[in-house]
C-alpha cells in the first residue's frame, strides 16, 4: 500500500512538471514573431528609444544587434567608405506575415528609400513581411538592408536567406542609390526593377545580353553615362546567377512597377498643378498692382492739379492786388507833382507882384 501510494505522488509530481514545462512561456523572444535590430554603436538611451519607436519591448520581441563588420561583410567594395561610415546606426523591425506583401516604412533615413529596399527584399526573396528602417537621427541607411536581413533570418517564420542573394541585395541597395543622386530616387528604384523584371524574365546567357537589355532601358535616362550602364550590368549579372523564378516573383515586380509610376505620377501632377497655382497667383498679383499703380498714378495727377490750381489762384490774387497798390502810389506821386507846379506858380506870381512894385515906383 504505501509503495502504491509513493509511486503515485512521483507520478503525479512528474505529471505537474511536465504540465508546466508544456506550458508557454512569457519570455517570447527565442520564438518570436517580431524582431528588432539595432545598430551595436547606438547608446543604450537611443537604443530604448527605438524599441519605443518600433512599439515593442525586450519581451515580446526578439531583439538583436548589427555591427559594423557585419555591414562591412555585404558593403565592402560595393559601398564607398563615405557612404558605410564607420558605426552602425541603422535599426530596423521586422515581422515576417503569412499574406499581404511587403510593407515598407522608413524614418530618419534620406539616400535609401522604401522602394529601394522592396526591390532588394525581392531580390533576397522575401514576399511577405512587415518592415520598418530607422535611426534615432539623419542617417544614408546604406546598411539598413544588413539589419533587416537578420532580422527575417532569426524570427520564427523567417528562413535562412542564400549568402549570394544577401550580396546582390545589398548592392542592389548601393547601385540603385547611386543612380538616384542623378536621376531621382524613385526614377532609379523603377528604373531598376524593370531591368531586373527583363532579366529574370529572358534570363540571358552572357553578360553581352544583359547590357543589351540595360542599354535598352537606360536610353531615355540622357544624364546616365557608360560607367553606369557597367555598374548596372555587373549588378544584373548577379541578379541573373541568382537563377531567381519570374512566376514566382512577377507579381511582386508589377507591383513594384505599379507603385512607383503611381507615385511619379502623382509627384509630376503636384508639381504641374503647384505651376498652373503660381501662374494664377502671380497672374493676380501682376493684375493688382497694376490696377494699384494705375489709381496711384490718377491719384498723383488729382493731387498735382489740385496744387497747379491753388497756386494759379494764389498768382491770380496777387497779381490783381499789385496793380491797385502802383495806382495809388502813382496816383500818390501825381498828387506830389501837383503840389510841385502849384508851389511854382505861386513863385512866378510873387516875381510879377514885386516887379509892377518897381515899376510903380520908378513912375513914382
Amino acid at each position: 500500500m504505501k509503495f502504491k501510494k509513493t509511486l503515485s505522488k512521483i507520478l503525479l509530481i512528474l505529471f505537474t512538471i511536465t504540465l508546466l514545462g508544456s506550458l508557454p512561456s512569457k519570455k517570447a523572444h527565442a520564438d518570436a514573431f517580431k524582431v528588432v535590430t539595432l545598430g551595436a554603436d547606438l547608446t543604450k538611451e537611443q537604443k530604448e528609444d527605438m524599441l519605443k519607436y518600433f512599439g515593442v519591448d525586450r519581451k515580446e520581441a526578439n531583439v538583436l544587434e548589427v555591427t559594423i563588420d557585419e555591414e562591412e561583410k555585404y558593403l565592402k567594395g560595393v559601398a564607398s567608405s563615405k557612404q558605410l561610415g564607420t558605426r552602425s546606426i541603422s535599426s530596423s523591425f521586422v515581422e515576417p506575415t503569412s499574406s499581404g506583401g511587403l510593407k515598407i516604412s522608413t524614418n530618419n533615413i534620406y539616400w535609401v528609400t522604401e522602394g529601394m529596399i522592396r526591390n532588394a527584399l525581392i531580390t533576397a526573396g522575401i514576399k511577405n513581411a512587415e518592415v520598418k528602417a530607422s535611426a534615432p537621427f539623419n542617417v544614408s541607411g546604406t546598411a539598413a538592408l544588413t539589419g533587416i536581413l537578420k532580422g527575417f533570418e532569426n524570427s520564427k517564420k523567417g528562413e535562412k536567406i542564400d549568402e549570394d542573394k544577401k550580396k546582390a541585395a545589398n548592392q542592389e541597395i548601393v547601385v540603385t542609390g547611386d543612380l538616384g543622386e542623378k536621376i531621382g530616387q524613385d526614377d532609379a528604384a523603377n528604373l531598376i526593377n524593370e531591368i531586373k523584371k527583363d532579366v529574370v524574365k529572358e534570363k540571358p546567357k552572357n553578360e553581352k545580353e544583359i547590357e543589351k537589355i540595360v542599354k535598352k532601358e537606360t536610353k531615355n535616362h540622357s544624364k546616365l553615362n557608360d560607367d553606369d550602364v557597367k555598374t548596372i550590368t555587373e549588378l544584373m549579372d548577379k541578379i541573373n546567377k541568382l537563377d531567381l523564378n519570374f512566376k514566382d516573383i512577377k507579381d511582386q515586380l508589377n507591383q513594384v512597377t505599379k507603385d512607383l509610376k503611381d507615385k511619379l505620377t502623382s509627384e509630376e501632377a503636384k508639381g504641374f498643378f503647384s505651376k498652373i497655382g503660381n501662374f494664377f497667383s502671380n497672374a493676380w498679383d501682376s493684375i493688382t498692382d497694376f490696377f494699384s499703380d494705375l489709381f496711384s498714378s490718377n491719384s498723383e495727377e488729382k493731387e498735382d492739379t489740385s496744387k497747379v490750381k491753388e497756386e494759379n489762384t494764389s498768382k491770380n490774387k496777387e497779381s490783381s492786388n499789385t496793380p491797385k497798390e502802383n495806382n495809388n502810389k502813382a496816383s500818390n506821386d501825381e498828387g506830389s507833382k501837383d503840389t510841385t507846379n502849384n508851389k511854382t506858380s505861386n513863385n512866378e506870381n510873387t516875381k510879377d507882384n514885386k516887379l509892377e512894385e518897381n515899376t510903380n515906383k520908378n513912375k513914382q
